[in-house]
């Protein structure tokens, strides 16, 4: 399958890289296949492009890579719902908003993605834990953990 992106031009996308998240996303449920797009091998930044619509997309992020205790607390019904019998089979994902200034980069912890990498389903959650943000400022989590984000 062909898919025309205004960021990445003309991207051939194999069907069974095709992500389908049932119930879209928090703000976009219309929208509910998605192709990981990853602009060079082992990225930390990947681009979630929408297939139905290409001027749609995400940056996403494992966020264990700046906040390594991060946990979403996701309940058996959820993944059972992604075909996932063994919660370290879930893939969690971040959208990350990288304003004008990179460096004010956030990353939206209150909503993350989950995704089963054998059946290509995806969920968005919701958690409601204290102290979780949609707005984790993600280069002040890089200088917690002693990472050069420069």
């Amino acid at each position: 399958m062909l898919i025309e992106s205004p960021r990445f031009g003309t991207i051939e996308v194999a069907e069974e890289r095709i992500f389908t998240f049932p119930d879209g996303l928090l703000g976009f449920r219309d929208f509910k296949r998605y192709y990981f797009h990853e602009p060079a091998p082992g990225a930390a930044l990947k681009w979630m492009q929408c297939i139905d619509v290409p001027a749609l997309g995400f940056v996403v992020t494992d966020p264990r890579i700046f906040k390594p205790d991060y946990q979403a607390a996701i309940t058996a019904a959820e993944l059972e719902a992604l075909g996932i019998t063994d919660p370290s089979q879930a893939r969690v994902w971040v959208i990350l908003t990288i304003p004008e200034d990179p460096a004010r980069m956030t990353a939206n912890l209150q909503g993350p993605l989950v995704t089963s990498p054998q059946e290509h389903l995806g969920v968005q959650i919701v958690l409601s834990e204290e102290g979780i943000t949609t707005k984790y400022p993600v280069l002040e989590g890089l200088r917690a953990q002693g990472t050069n984000a420069n």
